[in-house]
């Protein structure tokens, strides 16, 4: 079974930042991905926030840490992680391939999309329901979309929509949205986009196993909309392995300044973490410092 100084668990930003500091060190460190590596940012589709681009699309970004981490001759591997368990001074992380064993240890295991919680919701995914503008908005050119929620991600995704789309019906259950004003004025410029404010979500509609309609309630009274497809932008999930006693803060793992878990040599970095604020900028600080404290801790040894 092969040991490496560290295993990150995931290939987003804070994971590749993580992996680069290490392998620039000289340790041993494998990076596992189990889709597309750069994570989330592959479903992203405008970046104006981040440093050194005045704007980027996710996948681009996610593209270029992909060729920086192949240029510093990082060892990467496509796989799924079933399990991690800890003996003695070591961890083992579980493959369908096999088992491999690390002194260190970086969860960088993101979210997933939160699910509405709906009849024929999982039926319908790939039929009508998508959880990524930028992967599935293709497929609707020039037909009739609505997107569920009211923060920056459903905002950023419904003018994205509003370009491709004949029109975009965006359904938030508040009378505003979590965001700043200019976002929302950039929404109030397309005439493509309807706003439908206090409106809530209550079934999903469909023929044949494909989406024709969603019912939503606002205030007493029930509609119905017809659409060729909902995006659904309602937060996401922390992806933790329950398999360890990990401390919690809610979903959310909880570290300490260095971003390490109660749990010796396993850290976390990225949306896995509780933090006040989840920023692309952020998860590579993260993996930053736990990196640069693994570095410190093998040095010592």
């Amino acid at each position: 079974m092969e040991k490496y100084d560290c295993i990150i668990i995931g290939g987003g930003i804070a994971g590749i930042t993580a992996a680069i500091y290490l392998k620039n060190a000289s340790k041993k460190v494998l990076l596992i991905e189990k889709g597309a590596m750069g994570g989330i940012l592959n479903k992203i589709s405008k970046i104006e926030n981040y440093p050194g681009f005045t704007t980027i699309t996710g996948p681009d970004l996610a593209s270029n840490l992909y060729e920086q981490a192949k240029s510093n001759q990082i060892d990467i591997l496509l796989d799924t992680v079933i399990n991690i368990s800890q003996s003695e001074n070591e961890n083992i992380v579980s493959l369908k391939s096999g088992d491999l064993k690390c002194k260190y240890l970086i969860l960088a295991t993101g979210k997933e999309a939160r699910k509405l919680g709906l009849p024929n919701e999982e039926e319908l995914i790939g039929h009508g329901v998508s959880y990524c503008a930028l992967c599935d908005g293709f497929f609707f050119k020039g037909k009739d979309v609505s997107v569920i929620g009211a923060g920056d991600s459903a905002i950023h995704e419904a003018l994205y929509l509003a370009n491709i789309c004949k029109s975009v019906t965006i359904l938030n259950k508040y009378p505003y949205f979590k965001t700043n004003e200019n976002l929302v004025l950039e929404l109030e410029k397309k005439d493509n986009i309807k706003i439908l404010y206090e409106s809530m979500t209550t079934a999903l509609n469909a023929s044949d196993n494909k989406l024709t309609s969603i019912t939503y309630k606002k205030g007493e009274e029930e509609h119905e909309l017809k659409t060729d497809c909902v995006f659904v932008y309602i937060g996401s999930t922390p992806n933790i392995f329950a398999s360890l006693d990990f401390e919690l803060d809610g979903n959310y793992l909880k570290v300490d300044d260095k971003k390490r878990t109660n749990l010796k040599t396993i850290y976390a970095v990225g949306d896995v973490i509780k933090k006040d604020l989840y920023q692309l900028v952020g998860a590579a600080d993260d993996g930053m410092i736990a990196a640069v404290d693994i570095i410190k801790n093998l040095n010592k040894e």
